[in-house]
């Protein structure tokens, strides 16, 4: 929901603008594209990964999207080292929600390959979430592709559903949001889908401009989360807030905390930390976990 702008010739017959929804806080640390080299504040081992996103939590967040890092702080998508992250997470914050990161580029883009290891591993998974959409992937010292294909992403759905984990739908650009809007909302699939929009990695760049285009054209009933990766992710999370949007903040889609200076951003908490101080100047109310996890029509 967007506040409403008004004129200051008029404004004492101005109508109030509608309360938005309150503000719920995705903690994404370490992600699976920034190096130690890049950052070495960046978490690895988990117990450094499940340290961040506690101090997270406490700072306002009440989701945590989970990636590993294996040894030489490699991605990995080994099942145990999520199951120490999400253990030592959820013993510590047990409302927390969990939102796993299924967006592995894997060649075999099948449901068996990518979603049973740890949907089917007794891990209190919330939400899962993976990219819509194939995408080229430039690393620094390499390449790879994200294969999505139509009827993988349809059966990755039904297969989240059926599990009772809701899915999160990564959108990147105009194309992958009017093929949600067309094979997931209009079929009936998810009537209330809840989307991420991912500015600066793969598809658009974190643009504010892009950023308001693709919130006028999102799907009337659908819950959404700002993903902003580069220098600019902050003033788009500003921007966010401003549309009544949700953001996701931490280590994972950012290096530097302003896009004007090259101060490294030290933890996902003090990320965290400064989207609560700007939405409280805006008056916007942060939703505690019990709240997100009803808003997100989640399990208890």
């Amino acid at each position: 929901m967007t506040w409403r702008s008004w004129s200051p010739l008029d404004w004492e017959g101005e109508e109030r603008s509608p309360e938005p929804r309150k503000l719920i806080i995705v903690a994404a640390a370490p992600g699976g594209m920034v190096s130690k080299e890049q950052n070495p504040h960046l978490p690895c081992s988990p117990e450094e990964i499940a340290k961040y996103h506690i101090e997270a939590y406490r700072a306002g967040a009440q989701i945590f999207h989970i990636h590993a890092r294996g040894e030489g702080c490699v991605p990995s998508s080994d099942v145990n080292l999520y199951r120490e992250i999400i253990s030592r997470v959820k013993e510590e914050c047990p409302d927390a929600i969990i939102d796993a990161c299924l967006a592995h580029p894997l060649e075999e883009d099948t449901v068996e390959a990518r979603l049973r290891p740890l949907c089917e591993s007794g891990l209190p998974i919330d939400i899962a979430t993976f990219s819509v959409g194939s995408h080229n992937v430039l690393y620094k010292k390499g390449s790879t592709v994200y294969i999505n294909r139509h009827e993988y992403t349809l059966q990755a759905i039904d297969y989240l559903l059926d599990k009772g984990i809701k899915p999160m739908l990564v959108v990147y650009n105009h194309k992958t949001l009017e093929w949600v809007k067309r094979y997931v909302v209009k079929t009936g699939l998810i009537e209330e889908p809840y989307l991420n929009i991912s500015l600066g990695l793969f598809g658009e760049p974190a643009d504010i401009d892009i950023l308001r285009g693709l919130v006028r054209k999102l799907p009337e009933e659908c819950i959404w989360v700002l993903e902003s990766a580069g220098r600019n992710w902050l003033p788009l999370a500003v921007e966010a807030l401003l549309l009544g949007g949700n953001v996701r903040a931490g280590m994972e889609d950012g290096i530097y905390m302003y896009p004007h200076r090259d101060d490294l951003i030290k933890s996902s908490a003090e990320a965290v930390g400064k989207i609560v101080r700007i939405a409280k100047e805006l008056g916007r109310e942060v939703a505690t976990p019990k709240e997100a996890r009803m808003m997100l029509g989640l399990r208890g």
